[in-house]
């Protein structure tokens, strides 16, 4: 599928966002070797928590979240871990956490209820499990709450998902208060998910959210590209190839980043023309290397940022721009593809069909630049097609 609906942060990323809207979370460090966590458990002291950071699901019962007690195993356990495959995605980093001692472990989550179009709070008195399972086995320990979506969300909701789960007196107000805290993060960063399991009960009576996921819809990268570049990136280098460069594109704002494994670049600005483009590059004979998608309000600063994408991939001999002006202006458009080629001189040819609003000073100022544009996008295929190295 060549759209991706979501943009999932790592566990750690979720945690950052938690920690600065005050939700408390464990202290941890980052680690990309086993060297580094055993150095970070001995800092922080043990026991700790050493955990994958993957995007898949299932990581307790994969065995990818461990404890130790003992700094002198954590190197150990840490290797094993970067070592596993979880669902074709193998960790490049761990998070080493201070392992928390809970009274008990809830469930707090806000995310849309796409049958009544509208966003729902969930908490359980059963945290730390799947919610789907609990749901299903034991419905009664689930309880929801849905924002009226004219009305919006009011702090008594918070109180009142509290009460339901059992909870009582102060805990009452606090646990509102992880609930107050995450509807806002949900609203501002357009969220699908914003998820707690387990938010922990310490002895204190205070709440920590002991792990944390947070998916942002992809569509609203355009209005969140200031908050997405606040964002702490996972420790990559540049060896790290195609996981680096994925993440890269995400940094950059861009919606849609896919490599395979020909030489063709596609740079396209919608889900529907980006398809169109690539299955008429196919039937041309054409294998696409990388493809970038920029959505239906793109700059010209993320065109220059998607192009800059789609060469770094590597083995690209060519790259077609295929744009259709309907929110997005061609002379902008333009202007991103000329400033991009001005600072970064290559050799590799760029191909541009647009057609749409302002196509005609679009054009003017690709020719202008000595760029090559097409009306039609056949036209601009067959030339991709006849170009060789």
């Amino acid at each position: 599928m060549l759209v991706n609906l979501l943009m999932k942060l790592y566990e750690f990323q979720a945690k950052s966002i938690l920690r600065k809207r005050g939700i408390r979370v464990p202290n941890g460090r980052i680690a990309r070797t086993p060297e580094e966590a055993s150095e970070f458990a001995e800092e922080m002291g043990t026991p700790v928590a050493i955990k994958a950071q993957v995007l898949s699901g299932g990581r307790g019962l994969a065995g990818a979240v461990r404890f130790s007690h003992d700094v002198r195993d954590v190197a150990s356990v840490a290797s094993s871990i970067l070592e596993m495959n979880m669902g074709g995605e193998r960790p490049t980093a761990v998070i080493v956490e201070r392992k928390m001692s809970l009274v008990k472990e809830y469930y707090c989550a806000v995310t849309w209820d796409y049958q009544r179009t509208c966003p729902v709070l969930i908490a359980s008195s059963a945290g730390g499990m799947d919610i789907e399972t609990i749901a299903r086995n034991r419905p009664l320990e689930v309880v929801q709450v849905r924002l009226d979506p004219h009305l919006g969300y009011s702090q008594y909701m918070g109180r009142e998902l509290a009460a339901k789960i059992g909870l009582e007196c102060d805990k009452i107000i606090k646990f509102a208060g992880v609930v107050n805290r995450l509807c806002s993060i949900f609203f501002e960063y357009d969220a699908e998910l914003v998820e707690v399991n387990p938010l922990g009960l310490l002895n204190n009576g205070d709440f920590v959210a002991v792990d944390a996921k947070l998916n942002i819809d992809d569509k609203s990268l355009f209005r969140q590209s200031d908050r997405i570049k606040e964002i702490q990136v996972l420790p990559l280098d540049r060896n790290d190839g195609r996981t680096y460069r994925r993440l890269r594109a995400k940094e950059f704002g861009i919606p849609t980043y896919i490599e395979m494994d020909g030489d063709i670049g596609i740079v396209a600005d919608g889900a529907g023309t980006g398809m169109l483009t690539l299955d008429l590059v196919r039937d041309a004979g054409g294998n696409v290397r990388a493809y970038c998608e920029l959505g239906g309000e793109a700059t010209a600063e993320l065109i220059g940022k998607a192009l800059l994408t789609i060469v770094n991939a590597g083995n690209v001999r060519i790259v077609l721009v295929n744009l259709i002006g309907g929110l997005n202006r061609m002379d902008e458009m333009a202007v991103g593809i000329v400033d991009y080629v001005t600072e970064y001189p290559t050799k590799i040819p760029i191909v541009v069909r647009m057609a749409g609003t302002q196509e005609d000073e679009g054009r003017r100022i690709l020719a202008k630049k000595g760029l090559q544009y097409f009306d039609n996008l056949y036209d601009a295929i067959q030339r991709v097609a006849s170009i060789k190295e």
